[in-house]
């Protein structure tokens, strides 16, 4: 079978060429096709449902909202798990499915369920879905630089009604979120006084106002033979100004009053301000308005950004001189990524050719080798897009620690039939091998170690066959790399099998060319090197030679011109005839006699390394244990001797953890505050500690937020603080600073009065963590109970226990306690009620209006709108 699949393979070369060469082709294309992040999707298969009802407390939210969705939810075909969280104002049911069932189809099928829920909500309440994304979906955020004069307000308005809808529009964006500003509202301040002399209730006036913003259609009339549409025009905010508009809701008419009418700026001051918020952006310590851009569900990251990139720079010329700057970036985890493939695919050819020409003194043999390794890369890459594997740090790590193993393949192939062709030569001295005599050489060489190659990969693919039996996350993180390395190791073998035996017979051949034809190989050559040096090599060069660009170049086209020439020139050489390969031959038979003549002592250094190897993962204490127990049943302490306890100490064993230890380039900080703070205290601390993060000298930008973005995937209460902590390049950082340290300077410089320090994060990881496990640490204690304050009173108690732990960073330690917030509470006495002829609903609304606010209608401007709010004035 292998003999006539060799023999196929050498014969007919040109059909194997033009598979290789399609095969190649296909490869290059799948580059540029498969979804490339910086990590694998680990998240859960999820489906948010946001359900938002203004002005209620998480008590409120929980029991009419919360609940009734958790509980129907749990009926959803393939759910796993439905986890609620109520907060002031918001409802947040996660509901996670097997990881085989498809995203959409659970979309669907939560959407099914919300309708036959629905009717059981409180009216005006609707549940919505979140975007189609998953918690690796923010890819990209950017803040409003604006002009001078352009307050936050402005700034938000561009951003919600023509930013975000342009943005949202570009081929794979899921959902634009904006965050940060003011939202412009009209806000009408009614005096209780003036609503008392002019016997209006607040309810009357919130009617009026409704019903002064509406517009009518009527058909159409024909006049003259033509036909007119008829529309009566109503609707507050069709004014050409900002004044206008408040001129229309003052001067709408409540009531009349003997022939007198009633307006609404008889009874309340009419004013823009900005609108309850429980969300505000930052950008080094100065607030600013941004957005957040999620990816859809299964597109390729970096296409996407992109193309939100290339949208924003044709945005930029209308937007009155608003600058869009990107903040967090995606790509530049990724670019990192794909680079360290780039360059150990580029290391690594290097080094076989460097190699392959030393023990060969065979150019064009690593010629052969150096064709044959990016082709085994490629068909890796054809079979990831055949397969559905995304490429990330552990897809593109599994090909990058395959490709010793796949040289290895091609140089035993390759040498063997180098080997039987010097063989057979030296036997035929003073003529040339006839075509038919290479193709049986060639093919005998080949089929005589085969076998060992394909035996040799079928353990190394069988090795991992454990890795798919993974399930949840573990299986998510390290599939990628199963898979890639089992297709680069098989494309490997098949490209040893098929190609390598066929571009032998191509290359390898004692024949000399004529002159004018080694010159000419060898300019062609000496131009390749000059140009791989010049536009592919050029960051490379500088940064591992002292050499200047220009003398790496003529270096490189002059060895490239040497190697070309002597391509045409050099002949098949018996391996004996090589130095290198006459040196490393008498270098080894003296260390196997000496070897072979002082067993033991030789025996002993592998057992010592394995000693010590173990003791370095598992730790030299766990390793040492039973062998002191036995000294010391002998009378004897280990510990005496010499070293032995440095030793211990020294090799304490590997850290484990089930998470890759990705540098990200930024960190994510997120400190706790007391549960009860304020809006504005959080405001105060967020911007007073990004102020002091952003004179650490290793820190390019600093973005921080309160509270959450305008997004399903974002359940943040108001007082969290998230910020990006944006680091500049390493070679801008002081001499001797790391990550760990540039972040224990964060958490130093940043833990005010009041504040916990946080767990180190960085941006991916924090996201994950957060919409995975509903926590904000890597590691967290989850208590269940009936009870909240029972609940809170253990988590205080675990926090205290934890924090004697010596072994735990004790300021990091923080209870997470739910009954943080406290509660004026506005209670209805029904009876004292009755005797004014008022109801609860009317008591309710005065307070929810009067106190709180409440949204009546909105204003329509055009395509944008903005809210128009009834409440008492301040003053009361």
């Amino acid at each position: 079978m292998i003999r006539a699949i060799l023999d196929f393979c050498i014969r007919e070369r040109l059909v194997v060429l033009m598979a290789s060469v399609a095969l190649v082709a296909y490869g290059w294309y799948a580059t540029q096709k498969v979804p490339l992040d910086a990590i694998p999707n680990v998240g859960e298969n999820q489906v948010i449902v946001l359900t938002e009802w203004s002005g209620r407390s998480p008590k409120d939210m929980e029991d009419q909202i919360t609940y009734p969705l958790s509980v129907a939810l749990q009926a959803v075909p393939g759910s796993k798990s439905v986890r609620g969280k109520s907060m002031f104002g918001f409802s947040f049911v996660q509901v996670t499915f097997d990881d085989d069932v498809d995203f959409y189809w659970a979309r669907s099928r939560v959407a099914e369920q919300l309708t036959t829920v629905s009717g059981s909500l409180p009216d005006g309440v609707t549940p919505t879905l979140a975007p189609d994304a998953t918690a690796l979906g923010q890819i990209y955020y950017y803040v409003l630089q604006p002009p001078a004069g352009m307050d936050l307000a402005e700034l938000r308005s561009k951003q919600d009604f023509f930013i975000k809808f342009a943005l949202q529009s570009v081929d794979g964006v899921a959902e634009v979120a904006s965050v940060g500003g003011y939202v412009k509202q009209y806000q009408i301040e009614v005096d209780p006084d003036k609503l008392r002399y002019h016997n209006v209730p607040l309810s009357q006036v919130i009617d009026a106002v409704k019903a002064s913003n509406i517009d009518v259609g009527a058909k159409t009339v024909e006049t003259g033979g033509m036909e007119f549409i008829v529309r009566g025009k109503g609707f507050i905010g069709s004014g050409k100004t900002e004044q206008e508009t408040i001129d229309q809701i003052n001067n709408t008419v409540v009531r009349t009053r003997d022939g007198i009418p009633v307006r609404v700026r008889d009874l309340a001051q009419v004013q823009i301000g900005p609108a309850f918020r429980r969300g505000a952006l930052d950008l080094n310590g100065q607030e600013a308005v941004g957005g957040v851009v999620v990816m859809r569900y299964g597109e390729n990251p970096r296409d996407v950004i992109e193309r939100v990139k290339a949208k924003i720079a044709a945005l930029e010329s209308e937007l009155d001189g608003i600058e869009i700057q990107g903040i967090y970036d995606r790509t530049l985890l990724i670019d990192e990524t794909v680079a360290t493939l780039t360059e150990a695919l580029g290391q690594e050819t290097l080094i076989t050719i460097v190699v392959v020409v030393l023990f060969l003194l065979h150019v064009r043999a690593s010629i052969v080798i150096a064709i044959t390794l990016p082709m085994a890369v490629l068909m890796a890459f054809a079979a990831m897009k055949l397969f559905h594997v995304d490429a990330n740090i552990m897809s593109l790590a599994g090909i990058a620690i395959a490709i010793g193993t796949m040289v290895d393949m091609g140089i035993i192939v390759l040498e063997n039939i180098y080997g039987g062709l010097a063989e057979r030569e030296s036997r035929v001295e003073g003529r040339e091998l006839r075509e038919e005599e290479r193709l049986e050489v060639i093919r005998e060489s080949a089929a005589e170690v085969i076998p060992a190659v394909m035996t040799a990969v079928s353990t190394t693919i069988v090795s991992f066959l454990p890795v798919f039996f993974l399930t949840g996350r573990d299986y998510k993180l390290f599939a990628p790399l199963a898979w890639t390395k089992t297709f680069a190791l098989a494309a490997s073998l098949i490209v040893a099998i098929t190609v390598v035996p066929m571009l032998a017979r191509i290359f390898l051949r004692s024949s000399r060319m004529p002159r004018w034809a080694g010159y000419a190989v060898g300019v062609a050559m000496a131009v390749l090197a000059a140009g791989l040096c010049q536009f592919v090599w050029r960051d490379h060069i500088e940064q591992w030679t002292t050499l200047s660009p220009v003398l790496a170049i003529v270096l490189a086209a002059a060895m490239g011109f040497l190697s070309g020439w002597w391509m045409t020139r050099e002949k098949i050489r018996s391996m004996e005839e090589n130095p290198a390969s006459r040196f490393v031959r008498l270098l080894y038979a003296g260390r196997l006699r000496m070897a072979l003549q002082h067993k033991m002592l030789m025996l002993s250094f592998p057992i010592t390394i394995f000693f010590l190897g173990l003791g370095a993962w598992i730790g030299l204490p766990t390793v040492l244990r039973p062998i002191e127990k036995v000294v010391a049943m002998l009378g004897a302490d280990l510990n005496e001797v010499p070293g032995y306890v440095t030793a211990k100490h020294t090799f304490t064993g590997l850290k484990s953890d089930d998470w890759i230890a990705l540098d990200e380039g930024s960190w994510f900080y997120m400190p706790s505050l007391y549960p009860a703070a304020s809006f504005n205290q959080a405001m105060e601390v967020l911007q007073s500690q990004d102020v002091l993060i952003k004179q650490i000298p290793e820190v390019e930008n600093v973005m921080g937020k309160i509270g959450r973005a305008d997004s399903a995937l974002d359940p943040a209460p108001a007082a969290m603080v998230e910020t990006y902590v944006m680091l500049k390049p390493r070679d801008q950082w002081r001499e001797g600073m790391t990550e760990r340290m540039i972040w224990d300077e964060i958490n130093a410089v940043a833990t005010l009065p009041g504040v916990t320090p946080a767990s180190p994060l960085q941006p991916i990881e924090g996201r994950i963590v957060m919409l995975q496990a509903g926590i904000k640490a890597s590691m967290a204690v989850r208590i269940y109970g009936d009870s909240l304050e029972g609940l809170s009173k253990a988590s205080l108690a675990v926090a205290e226990q934890l924090k004697q732990n010596h072994l735990v960073n004790s300021g990091t330690v923080n209870p997470d306690i739910v009954m943080g917030k406290p509660y004026y509470e506005f209670v209805v006495d029904r009876e004292e009620s009755a005797r004014y002829g008022m109801n609860t609903m009317l008591v309710n609304q005065i307070v929810s209006a009067g106190l709180g606010g409440l949204d009546v209608t909105t204003t329509v401007e055009g395509r944008e709108r903005y809210p128009i709010q009834i409440r008492f004035n301040r003053d009361v």
